[in-house]
């Protein structure tokens, strides 16, 4: 089964590791792990095409449980697993050599890989905007040092339960925005509310062991984010040009304007700068001239 970034949708440019987790039936065992490694070049040379000339380097290795595969560009690793290592060592298949089973730890990382996997399916991926943010703060953590420790599944589990509390649906703007004001509150801080893994039956953080003074950097860097985001500075957290202002096409005004009444008659009223309508000096005069006759 798929796992990781490639499951999930995730990948970014550059991207070149993807993950692959094949659960067993009984305790995977180093014997296995060599058998698979012997199989993988002959079935590969059967999906290749007629006209490719890929080649494809497999490389054991036993201390992950694993087993890569790479074509010069993607790197493929290909764990083994199964759901009896979660179990104490005296519940397993007792007749065989514990020194030949994969390591526990690996096998239980790769199980909690596949429960991170069908949880981001079923919960995260329909969630609107959800995938566009997480990208997004993937390249915050490629390119900003205080965002680095921030684990990718903790970054799954914030944006999602951002989104989550969110009455409706919401744009990636608003949704980014509602991320750093979730950080900037204090959610990752030592005394905050944390990260709770909804994968593990007991009460765990999933933002590990991450030091005080990380999620403090990560707090102060949420804090200034936010500040550019309210002054419409989006383009520097996103790390790149501002888009160009919009003109309009009626000359920068965003209404047209009312255009004034044309003065070819001399005989006509005609309004003045304030709108007002004047009369023409030439019709005053001959009022008065005719006021005067009459006396």
């Amino acid at each position: 089964m798929r796992v990781g970034l490639l499951a999930k949708g995730l990948l970014l440019r550059g991207d070149r590791d993807v993950r692959l987790v094949v659960l067993c039936h009984d305790r995977p065992t180093i014997t296995l792990l060599k058998r698979a490694a012997a199989d993988l070049p002959h079935h590969l040379n059967k999906v290749k095409g007629p006209n490719e000339d890929t080649k494809y380097k497999v490389e054991l290795q036993p201390a992950e449980g694993a087993v890569q595969v790479s074509d010069g560009t993607v790197n493929v690793l290909v764990s083994l697993t199964s759901a009896v290592m979660r179990e104490p060592a005296e519940g397993g298949d007792i007749k065989r050599d514990d020194k030949d089973v994969l390591p526990r730890q690996k096998c239980l990382d790769a199980l909690a890989a596949l429960r991170h996997a069908k949880w981001f399916q079923a919960r995260a991926a329909s969630l609107q905007s959800c995938v566009i943010i997480i990208r997004i703060m993937r390249d915050l953590c490629r390119r900003i040092p205080n965002w680095t420790p921030l684990n990718p599944y903790a970054m799954e589990l914030l944006v999602s339960g951002v989104m989550q509390s969110a009455n409706g649906a919401l744009s990636p703007g608003e949704a980014l925005r509602r991320v750093m004001e979730a950080l900037a509150g204090g959610l990752i801080l030592e005394h905050g509310p944390g990260l709770r893994d909804p994968c593990e039956k007991e009460l765990v953080d999933a933002l590990g062991n991450m030091p005080a003074q990380k999620r403090e950097d990560m707090t102060a860097s949420a804090q200034q984010f936010l500040r550019q985001i309210a002054f419409r500075q989006i383009h520097k957290v996103l790390d790149m040009e501002p888009l160009p202002k919009v003109k309009h096409v009626t000359g920068g005004w965003k209404f047209p304007r009312k255009r004034r009444r044309s003065n070819t008659d001399a005989d006509q009223d005609t309004p003045n700068g304030e709108g007002k309508v004047v009369k023409t000096e030439e019709k005053t005069d001959a009022s008065e001239n005719s006021s005067n006759a009459k006396k």
